[in-house]
This record gives C-alpha cells, sequence and structure tokens, in this order.
C-alpha cells in the first residue's frame, strides 16, 4: 500500500462523490420526485461507488504483494462486482432501519468491512478452512470503540465545517455532502484494523 497513492486517491473519490451528491440535490431542489429519486437511490449509489474506490486503496495493507489493482480485478471477475454493488445497496436499505447502526458512521464502516469480507473470500477461497472473515473479540472491541469515536467526532465537527464551508461559497445546505466526506474519511481506520486482522490469518496460513 503505498501512502503517496492512497491519500491524494482517497481524498479526491471522496471530494468528487460528496461534490457530485451536493450539486445534483442543490439542482433538485424544490422537485420532490427527483429530490427523493436522488436521496434514495442515486446518492447511495455513488456513495457505494466511492467506498469501493475507498476500500480499493486499503484493501492492499492485507497482503503486501497484492495492490489496488488486484481489488478491482477480483471484484470484477465473474461479474461479481455488480452482485457486490446490489449487496451494499440493500445493505444500506437494511441498516437504515436499525437503531444506532442506522447513522452513517456505523452504517458506512459495515458496508466497508462487508466489502473487504467478500473480496478476501473471492480472492482467498482456497483458505477459507483455516481463516475467519468475523473478527476476533479484540479486534471487534477495537473496531467498536473506533466508531463510536468516530461518531462523536463527526457530531461535533460536521455542523461547524459546513457551516464554515456555506460561508465561505455563499451557498446553503452543505451538511450532507459534508457530513458524508467526514463519514468517509474517519472509517479508514475501521478498515485498516479489519485489514491486518485477514493479514495476520492470511501470515501464519502461508
Amino acid at each position: 500500500m503505498n501512502l503517496f497513492w492512497v491519500i491524494p486517491i482517497t481524498a479526491a473519490s471522496v471530494v468528487a462523490g460528496t461534490s457530485l451528491c451536493f450539486y445534483l440535490l442543490f439542482q433538485a431542489r424544490g422537485v420532490a420526485a427527483s429530490l427523493w429519486l436522488l436521496e434514495h437511490i442515486l446518492c447511495p449509489i455513488i456513495r457505494i461507488i466511492v467506498l469501493l474506490v475507498v476500500v480499493s486503496q486499503i484493501y492492499p495493507s492485507i497482503d503486501a504483494n497484492s495492490t489496488s489493482v488486484d481489488f478491482w480485478r477480483i471484484l470484477f471477475r465473474h461479474g461479481q462486482g455488480s452482485d457486490l454493488i446490489n449487496i451494499l445497496f440493500f445493505a444500506g436499505l437494511l441498516l437504515a432501519f436499525i437503531p444506532i447502526v442506522d447513522h452513517p458512521v456505523f452504517a458506512l464502516s459495515m458496508q466497508s468491512l462487508l466489502t473487504i469480507a467478500l473480496v478476501f473470500r473471492w480472492q482467498y477461497l482456497e483458505y477459507l478452512s483455516t481463516l475467519l472473515l468475523f473478527p476476533s473479540a479484540a479486534t471487534l472491541a477495537k473496531i467498536v470503540a473506533y466508531m463510536t469515536l468516530a461518531y462523536f467526532v463527526t457530531t461535533r465537527a460536521s455542523i461547524p465545517i459546513s457551516r464554515w464551508i456555506d460561508h465561505r461559497l455563499a451557498i446553503s445546505g452543505s451538511i450532507r455532502p459534508t457530513s458524508d466526506a467526514i463519514y468517509m474519511l474517519l472509517q479508514i481506520p475501521v478498515m485498516l484494523i479489519y485489514c491486518s486482522f485477514l493479514g495476520s490469518q492470511l501470515a501464519r496460513a502461508g
């Protein structure tokens, strides 16, 4: 995993995705049907695509010999990419009805961990008899602790940052894309914790 590329690619994809959602929602204001479609269909799909880009940059931390290109190759082998997008979309809908995890900090983190687990399973299917996809108790405790911390950080930071953006750009309503960008970036340590758990197992199996 080359941080020289990981950081700018991750930042650019998050900014581009959240900016696109904000632009579309801004253009559709006042049109209830279009606004509903954007909020419940198109923007969640855009967030999933951004999520996949971010995960592709973190996933190689499992194995030093792999790259983000390997992630995309595995993902789209035998049409699994479209399957994963559908899984993540419906997982997002399901999580929206579950208290606590319906918050984007938890929902996005769970979607990213699900992505890593599925791609890992597809890549190392022959090793699955000795590998665990569900995190150990220690790993799970770290993940929950960090997601809780991220929740408090985002709830405190998103409002003042969005107000600053609204003031600087003379716009209004940037709270949602600003929050989405913060949620997306703060879930990266969660992915690294889980990838470390999978990587340590893979090292022992190898």
